[in-house]
């Protein structure tokens, strides 16, 4: 392995771990090193995906839609989209984040490349979840679970299963196929290792037995994901969720305590614990956005 190789690598293991600050030194190091145009585009995707995951931009997140307009080869043409597609979702900007995402896709199946193919559909799943357009969002998911299955060794992906079925059961709760996307979110559960997309998952259970009508499990649910959350969104929704789970229950002291809580993150919106009690909003507000 090559000295730029072997920084590259190192970088990326550093990105893994969250120490992104030593990842980009390692990172411009390579890129110092590099002496082919080939190389030095790879390094460019990984420091610039690295940027995004800190909300950080620079040369490197510029270049890539050069990175994905050139077609040096399709790996780069993935990667470089990939990328652009996560900005994008987490910027909000759903149209050019379903752009790339879709890029991403047809990228993946000309290269012939499943796992490609797995991460583009998990993606533009959410973007279509945050888009609210379920069905599009299902059809994705369904995709990637079916090519998961196909892996010649599932086991070494279960993970990235258990992603897939969280973020399937989501889209099916979001549009109120309540008793299948609760079975699909209960099975993804014990695949999911990360605090945050376990929280994710908890908040989705939550609001799929609610729309059961199973109170207590959606209480269960609810106080599980508020306890791992860390993500404003996900304390929003899971001290809304809590809120009505708590309403129809009677407890109106709880009620108003998860209300309180919300209403807090809407301070501008002074009448909002009011409107609340007297209205369900679940079918109106997307908990993705």
């Amino acid at each position: 392995m090559s000295e730029v190789e072997r920084l590259r690598q190192s970088a990326l293991a550093k990105v893994r771990a969250g120490a992104i600050e030593e990842a980009l030194i390692a990172y411009d190091t390579a890129l110092s090193l590099a002496d082919d145009d080939e190389t030095r585009e790879l390094i460019i995707i990984n420091k610039a995906d690295a940027m995004i995951a800190v909300d950080r931009s620079g040369p490197e997140v510029q270049a890539l839609p050069t990175i994905v307009m050139r077609r040096r080869n399709l790996r780069h043409v993935y990667l470089a989209a990939y990328a652009l597609v996560f900005k994008y979702r987490t910027e909000q900007e759903l149209k050019r984040a379903t752009f790339y995402g879709q890029l991403a896709l047809q990228t993946a199946e000309e290269a012939n490349e499943p796992q490609w193919k797995i991460g583009a559909l998990n993606e533009l799943g959410s973007i279509y979840d945050m888009d609210s357009k379920f069905d599009k969002a299902i059809a994705c998911g369904e995709q990637a679970i079916a090519l998961i299955e196909l892996l010649d060794n599932r086991v070494e992906h279960d993970f990235l299963y258990g992603l897939a079925l969280e973020n399937l059961g989501a889209s099916k709760v979001l549009n109120d196929e309540f008793e299948e996307g609760v079975a699909l979110l209960e099975k993804a559960v014990p695949s999911i290792g990360s605090p945050t997309h376990l929280a994710e998952a908890y908040i989705d259970l939550c609001f799929g037995y609610l729309g059961q009508g199973n109170l207590e499990r959606a209480k269960h649910y609810g106080q599980a994901g508020l306890e791992l959350a860390t993500d404003s969104r996900q304390i929003r929704n899971a001290h809304y969720l809590l809120g009505e789970v708590a309403y129809k229950s009677g407890d109106i002291v709880a009620a108003e305590s998860h209300f309180d809580h919300l209403a807090k993150f809407y301070p501008d919106f002074r009448h909002l614990k009011s409107l609340l009690f007297a209205i369900d909003l679940r079918s109106m507000v997307n908990l993705k956005l």
